[in-house]
């Protein structure tokens, strides 16, 4: 059978406008416990990247079950709340894996005057429709003292549901029983929640202007975990599980006030 065409290198999916303004910023940032202010007038660029989940293939043509694996965010400047921008949206990758392909769109974000001061590399993890059993779980990084703790995040059902509330039709995300379909004890929060809490902790060492990041996401974090931030330098960052397991990562590849 043939691969849908929004699942084949080089397709292109249609442009679309979007925003980030102070009060859809400011939903996210209250379902996850973070500090707007970190941000002042300016978008959070893990905000905006919920418009690649938007985007990255048509409703009514899904397809094959995904898994979101990660984001690669490169910021040249700052973008003002309320700005309007265009996103132009490409398949540039499609790679095997063990449990089937991951897939990587390449969204750029650009203003009115032309720059592209936003580009998003959403990598997704598009499962068989019969996985093998006994799929290795996630790898992630081995505790060690290199890392220093931050903070302790309690989640609660509001907030990740909270975090969600633009993604109603992602059961999985505020349902139980729906969580419980899909072999999860809980409903689980978005892979970008952890992305944003632990962009929200480099930012408070101190804002960029420009930055490239990468955040991965190793493990099913739910709507109940408590989270142990750490970091690592001011370079690489984790979201701890209960059992002390990384569920999410952040990578600083560049930053710049």
């Amino acid at each position: 059978m043939s691969e849908p065409a929004h699942e084949t290198v080089g397709h292109v999916l249609p442009i679309w406008r979007t925003s980030v303004d102070e009060e859809r910023q400011r939903r996210y940032h209250a379902a996850a416990g973070v500090d707007g202010a970190l941000f002042g007038a300016t978008v959070d660029a893990s905000v905006l990247a919920n418009d690649c989940l938007h985007g990255a293939r048509p409703r009514d043509a899904l397809g094959a079950k995904r898994l979101h694996a990660g984001v690669r965010v490169r910021q040249t400047a700052p973008v003002p709340l309320g700005a309007a921008l265009t996103v132009m949206a490409r398949v540039d990758a499609i790679a095997p894996a063990k449990r089937g392909r991951y897939i990587h769109i390449d969204f750029a974000f650009s203003l009115q005057d032309g720059t592209t001061p936003i580009r998003i590399d959403h990598r997704s993890l598009i499962l068989d429709p019969d996985p093998p059993l006994g799929a290795p779980k996630p790898g992630g990084q081995p505790a060690n003292d290199d890392y220093r703790h931050l903070r302790r995040v309690q989640l609660t059902p509001e907030m990740v549901s909270g975090y969600s509330f633009e993604f109603p039709h992602l059961e999985g995300h505020h349902d139980p029983v729906a969580a419980a379909q899909i072999g999860m004890r809980a409903p689980i929060a978005q892979g970008l929640m952890g992305f944003t809490l632990l962009l929200a902790e480099r930012m408070r060492m101190g804002p960029a202007a420009a930055f490239d990041v990468e955040a991965t996401f190793l493990r099913p974090i739910f709507w109940d975990d408590a989270l142990d931030l750490e970091a690592r330098g001011t370079d690489t960052f984790r979201a701890l599980n209960p059992a002390g397991k990384p569920a999410s990562a952040l990578f600083i590849h560049d930053w710049r006030a």
